[in-house]
């Protein structure tokens, strides 16, 4: 058996995910990064991104993080996100709608904040890329 380590992943509604895996791989403004057991301790920023790990059994898993804070102490790792969603909890049209509207305000320079919208964007373009990934 592979060597694991505890994974939380909290946001401010629930508990996502709570459980033992063998590495995940999250994305920072600098680049990806792999967490595996007995990492040194950390704190690590990341952007919205897909999620991806490897559970205690050997199945990987993939849901959409939007912008987190991870802490990595005592072979456990806690990410705190404003959403996680595994593919079956995205709503894929609502996420195609935010996607129009970040994009239209993007066109509309100096009427929306600039950097809102970008992250709009992304954040709809992950879960939409989640969702398609798997059909």
């Amino acid at each position: 058996m592979a060597n694991t380590f505890l994974l939380k992943i909290i946001t401010p509604d629930r508990e996502v995910y709570s459980g033992e895996i063998e590495k995940v791989s999250l994305k920072s403004a600098d680049g990806g990064f792999e967490v595996y057991a007995n990492h040194a301790s950390m704190i690590a920023s990341t952007i919205p991104c897909i999620a991806r790990f490897k559970d205690a059994q050997g199945v990987d898993n993939e849901l959409f993080i939007s912008k987190a804070l991870a802490q990595v102490s005592n072979n456990q790792m806690i990410i705190c996100s404003d959403a996680a969603e595994f593919e079956e909890d995205i709503d894929t049209a609502r996420a195609e709608d935010a996607k129009v509207r970040a994009e239209n305000r993007l066109r509309e320079a100096g009427l929306y904040n600039k950097e809102r919208a970008e992250s709009a964007l992304l954040r709809a373009k992950q879960r939409l890329i989640l969702t398609n990934t798997k059909k």
